[in-house]
Parts: structure tokens; C-alpha cells; sequence
């Protein structure tokens, strides 16, 4: 993550990772087992180097992590926590009758909260877990977990073969919506409760694996983990005005677990509330949550009290319907805005993708692919009328911890900053999808798979024109696309407020974007323009 690097360096650092490790070349012609047997040699060269070096540097066993955009993702957000060591901030223990509790009208400034009981990092030898707690406004809470990867099967967590999590509590959300300096950020008076990810399980972890990590048993325990600050919370925080659950990228995941225990834990406490997820569509290879849920049980996880009870009865037929958790939040709770955030043909979720995907030896896919289920994973959240989402035409992973919020816009993450081309009040331009000419105040014809059909204004008409069936302006010429810190400054919505969903790129309806050769950045027709308004 790396918040000393520039934009632009972020983007090149992700993409270089690609070329530097190709999964699907690799893992394509001669299966997982045979690509990772190649590594062998050089891993084990590396492995007496590397735990001496991360020994000298405080730090603890590593592996894997210079293997593609993942491997550049978990590096980034490990060098941003050693750049904030933990042992500078102030702490309070649950366990010790002397912390008496961790009150929260008692903290003075940021605060590791340690929680103890059966909360734990993934290894033996990991430190303790914590959550941190930054004082603010008492009456507006950001309950945020983290990102930093997944430890789903033994070859995505055996150390010094390709780990793809971090095992170590870090304090790396530090930019973004984190930032407490930057005027624009629309949290920066909030109080904030970071729940660190050390478990490798996206927070629903509650079992011990049928592998080992020096001789001990991997044990995650990161529904314990995230349970503990939630528990913290609603005990703290007998009121608040305004709520927001977020994550980015595993943390996303958190999200999409726990957002619904928590709306529910804080129902008539709470006046808005909105869930913010970064960064993950949830895509897993077939098969892959349904053979983890066999290894550990289902006693283990479907027992947990923080299912809907429609992925209750799932879990105890075996399944793990990912899709349905957020589509879940958004029927419990239909007055709160659910959102997505997304960078088109993200390269780190594309990565782990194909790496679980070769590991199982199911093929790979290409970021056409990648982008064209991510759309139609969309438009099924986009079927509940308080979803809406914000796809940047870029290709970058996770946003909300990250110092572009201010540049980001729909076009990209320098967005900003480009030169681009507005058209002037009664500008003669095409219309979205038809390219139909049109000017001002008219209407552009409707198209099947776009706004209902109906006929829509064009792009250069007025703003607040209302002459054509639908009132909504898809594309518009006449202003830059909205950065994604003021799109982000009407979450959560108030009553009479409304959240509108963006993204980049030529408009092209369903059947076009799903014919091989429809690219990457283009934007899905049936989501732009969609507008959710809290009522009054």
C-alpha cells in the first residue's frame, strides 16, 4: 500500500507484479503442483536469507510475497505498518481488572484495545491480537476491518511456499478515509475502530485446520477476533448518530459477514448507517468454501450467530453462497445504502482468483472474464433498490485506506488531474449506447438493458431538465465525473439524501458486454445512473 509512493507508481508497482508472475501461463500449461515444484529450488534458497533478515527486523516468518500483485499488495501493507509500530501507541488489556474494561470516554488518543480470551493470529508464534481505537466523534463511529489476504487452503498458508495473508496485527490504515489532516475526508472527525486482520479467514474464522505450522495446528479465530471489538463497540456506544461499516479487499469480506450482526446489535441506537465494501466481488474457485466447511465442520462455522438465517440453512446443506451475503444486508436493513467500490480488472483479486483456481486445477481467467463476472455479480446486488456502486476504469486494489481519494474519479486514479474535454449547455453530442445526436434539453431514445428502456436526457442537457421519461442523465458532458471522496461524503445517507451509482467508460448494454471482445472499460449500462434516495 505503501502511502509515500505516487499514484501512478502504485498502478506500475501492480502491474509489474503481474508480468513478474504469471499464474496463468504458469499454473495453464503444467498445473499448480508442477509450477510451484519449478519455485522449489530458488524458495529455499530464499528462505534461510529471508527469516534472517525479517528476524534483524523485528518481524516474523514470511513467505511468497514477491510472487505477483498479491504478493506486492500483502509487502505494501506490512512496510506502511512498520512505518507505525504499535508499540508507540497507547494500550489497555479487557482481561486486566485494572483497564477496567477499556472504557472509551477514558482514551485520550489512539489506543490498542487487546482483547485476550480466544482471540489469536493464525500462527503460534504471531503476536497477540488487537483492535485499534482512535478517539472522536462519539456520536459517529467507522467500524473498519482490515484487509491484507486469505489463508483458505494449506497451499495458501504454508510458510515459504506461498502464503497469501498477512499473520502479524499491523497498523497500516493510515491514508484515506483514515486521514484525519485531509479537509475533504468526510470521516476525518470520526471516531474510529480499526479491526486489525491477522486470522487469514475474512472474519468468520472459528476452527482448527487439518495442517500445521511448526508442528502446531493452524487454528483461525477471526469471527472471535472481529466479535471482540464488535462486542467492545456496542457496549462503548449506547447512541450514535451516524454509523459506518467498512472494508477493503478481505476486509470487504468482514463486511459482507458481519454488517448485518452489527446493524442489528445497534438497532434504535442508531439514526444512519450505511455498509461500505472495497474491493472484492467475492469470487472463489467451485467447490473450494464448500471443501473447507467439510474439513472443519459445520459445527464450527453455521453455528455462528452472525448468519442471516437464509445462509444458516445454506451452511448446513454444505454450501457457502458468498454472492448472497450483501444482497442479505440490503433486505434486512432497505433505509441503509449497501455500496461497492471497485477498480475494473482489479490485479490482486484477479491473482488470488487464479492461484485458488490452478491450485485445484480449474482454469484460469483473464481479465476480460475477471471483468465481465464482476458485472454480472453487480447486477445482481443492483436488482435491491439500496445498492449502489463505484467502479473506477483503472486497475488498482482497494481505495478507501489508500492517499488517492481526492484524485480518484471514475476515470481512473488520477482522474483529477487529466485534461478532459466538457461539452457547453446545448452542445451537439451522442447519446449513451443508441450515439443517437442530440443537444440541451432533449431526450435521447431508450435502450433495452438502460434505465428501463425509457427515453433519458442528453448529455449536455440542463441540470434539473425533467422532460423525458426517465430524469436521469447516464453520461454527462457538462461536469467532471464526481471524485470518490464526494461521492463518499453522502454516506451515510440522511433522510431525503441519495447515493448514485458511477462508473467509467463507454456505456454497453449486457448483451454486448458479455461477448468475447467487449474489453475491459467499458461500463455496464444497467448500473449507471442508479439512484438510491433514502426517503424523507
Amino acid at each position: 500500500m505503501a502511502v509515500h509512493v505516487q499514484p501512478a507508481l502504485l498502478v506500475a508497482v501492480a502491474l509489474a507484479g503481474c508480468a513478474a508472475y504469471d499464474p496463468v501461463g504458469c499454473h495453464a500449461e503444467k498445473g499448480g503442483a508442477a509450477c510451484m515444484a519449478d519455485d522449489e529450488e530458488v524458495q529455499l534458497l530464499q528462505k534461510g536469507s529471508r527469516q534472517q533478515e525479517l528476524a534483524a527486523a523485528g518481524g516474523v516468518r514470511r513467505s511468497g510475497w514477491d510472487r505477483g500483485p498479491m504478493g506486492q499488495y500483502l509487502q505494501e501493507l506490512e512496510d506502511v505498518g512498520k512505518q507505525n509500530p504499535m508499540d508507540k501507541v497507547e494500550s489497555c488489556n479487557l482481561e486486566d481488572p485494572a483497564d477496567a474494561g477499556c472504557p472509551f470516554d477514558q482514551m485520550q488518543g489512539p489506543t490498542m484495545v487487546f482483547p485476550g480470551g480466544k482471540t489469536r493470529c493464525i500462527f503460534g508464534d504471531s503476536p497477540a491480537f488487537r483492535f485499534k481505537v482512535t478517539p472522536g466523534d462519539s456520536t459517529k463511529l467507522l467500524l473498519n476491518f482490515q484487509g491484507g489476504g486469505a489463508c483458505l487452503t494449506k497451499n495458501t498458508t504454508t510458510p515459504f511456499l506461498n502464503t497469501m495473508c498477512i499473520p502479524d496485527p499491523f497498523d497500516f490504515d493510515v491514508a484515506g478515509v483514515f486521514n484525519r489532516t485531509t479537509p475533504e475526508n468526510p470521516y476525518k472527525n470520526w471516531t474510529v475502530l480499526d479491526v486489525f486482520y491477522c486470522s487469514g479467514d475474512m472474519f468468520i474464522g472459528n476452527m482448527t485446520r487439518n495442517y500445521t505450522d511448526n508442528d502446531e495446528p493452524v487454528v483461525q479465530h477471526g469471527y472471535w477476533n472481529a466479535k471482540s471489538a464488535v462486542d467492545w463497540a456496542v457496549e462503548q456506544f449506547p447512541e450514535l448518530d451516524s454509523l459506518a461499516v467498512t472494508g477493503s479487499s478481505a476486509g470487504c469480506g468482514g463486511v459482507m459477514f458481519w454488517a448485518d450482526y452489527i446493524f442489528k446489535q445497534f438497532e434504535g441506537r442508531v439514526s444512519h448507517k450505511a455498509a461500505i465494501c472495497d474491493s472484492l466481488m467475492g469470487f472463489v474457485p467451485e467447490g473450494l468454501l464448500e471443501d473447507v466447511l467439510e474439513e472443519v465442520g459445520q459445527e464450527a462455522l453455521c453455528t455462528l450467530p452472525i448468519w442471516p438465517e437464509a445462509i444458516r440453512e445454506a451452511c448446513y446443506a454444505g454450501q457457502v453462497p458468498l454472492e448472497k451475503l450483501l444482497p442479505e444486508v440490503m433486505a434486512a436493513h432497505p433505509d441503509t445504502a449497501v455500496v461497492a467500490i471497485h477498480g475494473k480488472a482489479d490485479p490482486v483479486c484477479l491473482h488470488f482468483y487464479n492461484v485458488l483456481a490452478s491450485d485445484r486445477n480449474q482454469g484460469n481467467w483473464t481479465e476480460e472474464q475477471f471483468v465481465m463476472r464482476t458485472n454480472q455479480r453487480l447486477s445482481e446486488w443492483n436488482a435491491h433498490p439500496n445498492f449502489a456502486s463505484y467502479l473506477v476504469n483503472d486497475d488498482f486494489h482497494t481505495f478507501l485506506p489508500m492517499p488517492i481519494l481526492s484524485t480518484t474519479d471514475t476515470s481512473g486514479i488520477e482522474g483529477t488531474t487529466t485534461n478532459r474535454t466538457l461539452c457547453d449547455t446545448n452542445s451537439s453530442v451522442k447519446c449513451a449506447v443508441s450515439e443517437t445526436m442530440c443537444a440541451g434539453n432533449q431526450c435521447c431514445p431508450g435502450v433495452q438493458g438502460l434505465l428501463a428502456g425509457k427515453t433519458f436526457p442528453c448529455p449536455s442537457a440542463q441540470e434539473g431538465f425533467a422532460g423525458c421519461e426517465a430524469n436521469l442523465k447516464p453520461t454527462d458532458c457538462l461536469e467532471p465525473p464526481t471524485t470518490l471522496f464526494e461521492w463518499l461524503a453522502d454516506l451515510p445517507l440522511h433522510p431525503g439524501s441519495k447515493v448514485t451509482s458511477r462508473c467509467g467508460g463507454t456505456l454497453k448494454v449486457r448483451e454486448d458486454w458479455e461477448l468475447p471482445g467487449a474489453g475491459t472499460r467499458y461500463c455496464a449500462a444497467g448500473q449507471a445512473g442508479k439512484v438510491f434516495a433514502r426517503a424523507a
